[in-house]
């Protein structure tokens, strides 16, 4: 190569100084401000499910030892769901991870097998803590009661009425199961959850297993 041929490539750097340049990447007030304000309605929606699930827990009439049990789980299913909304943008995470992370006592046997759908952070909320209580009642009484049990969870988007999310929870491979006589606290802290969530929640006990169904508008599940 020539002297003529050789390009002289300078870097160019920014004629401003350090410290302007750092105080332009921070945000502005206005920026903070939302921040704050999007910071405040999430501690307040997150210590209102809390206060909800305390009031529950209480109404129970169960043994301090046993509330604390049952309350621990149910935070717990709170804090899964909070991890997965703040791994992401916080206003929507997926379905398929919420069930997931809230069922992971029953780990493999619970399979998930569904199209992704996005739901949001208070419905996440909620749902953490409904199949929370739906695996808990499964551990205790249904197919995760023995080791040969399985859960199936399963949805759908029901575009023929106004899409509507349809989710399935089928038990099989456990003992065989009766409708109680009387509706335990767990099944209607489920039936509440459905309900707050402006949908319907509908328990089959056949011989196979539980077969319970939820379905609510596709639209109030992603607010």
């Amino acid at each position: 190569m020539s002297g003529a041929d050789v390009v002289d490539i300078k870097t160019v750097t920014s004629t401003k100084p350090q410290h302007e340049e750092e105080r332009d990447r921070l945000p502005s007030d206005a920026e903070i401000e939302l921040r704050m304000l999007e910071l405040r309605h999430r501690i307040k929606n997150i210590l209102a499910v809390v206060q909800s699930l305390v009031d529950q827990t209480l109404r129970e009439g169960v043994s301090i030892t046993e509330a604390r049990q049952v309350l621990g789980g149910r935070l717990a299913a709170i804090g899964h769901a909070s991890d997965l909304l703040l791994s992401g943008a916080w206003n929507a995470t997926s379905l398929g991870d919420l069930v997931r992370a809230s069922t992971t006592i029953g780990g493999e046997r619970v399979l998930v097998s569904a199209p992704e759908v996005e739901i949001g952070s208070s419905t996440a909320m909620m749902l953490s803590i409904l199949f929370h209580e739906l695996e808990c009642n499964a551990i205790k009484y249904g197919a995760l009661s023995g080791e040969a049990g399985r859960v199936a969870v399963a949805w759908r988007v029901d575009r023929a009425d106004g899409e509507r999310l349809i989710v399935d929870w089928i038990e099989s491979g456990g003992p065989t199961v009766d409708a109680p006589v009387q509706t335990g606290f767990g099944s209607t802290l489920v039936s509440k959850i459905a309900r707050r969530l402006g949908g319907e929640a509908v328990a089959e006990f056949s011989p196979t297993g539980l077969h319970w169904r939820f379905s609510a508008p596709l639209a109030s599940l992603r607010s």
